[in-house]
């Protein structure tokens, strides 16, 4: 495995745990440094870390803040 392959993983928890999760990721990473990437953008997906799935999250903690504070208020 490349050198900056290994940097990266090492500095990605989240990169790191997904790999070692669905090691059938390995067999790709070594033949191509590059998918390293792709492979970011899979877990990103998987763990729900995109943008898009931030502002999901945060949108429902906002309604739950916004039903407990209807609950205080009554």
């Amino acid at each position: 495995m490349d050198y900056h392959v290994q940097y990266i993983l090492n500095n990605n928890y989240y990169l790191r745990k997904f790999l070692r999760e669905n090691s059938k990721y390995y067999k790709d990473l070594i033949r191509n440094s590059d998918f390293i990437y792709e492979l970011n953008e899979i877990m990103k997906k998987e763990y729900k870390l995109t943008i898009p799935d931030k502002i999901e999250k945060f949108k429902n903690d906002l309604k739950m803040f916004s039903s407990v504070m209807d609950i205080f208020k009554e």
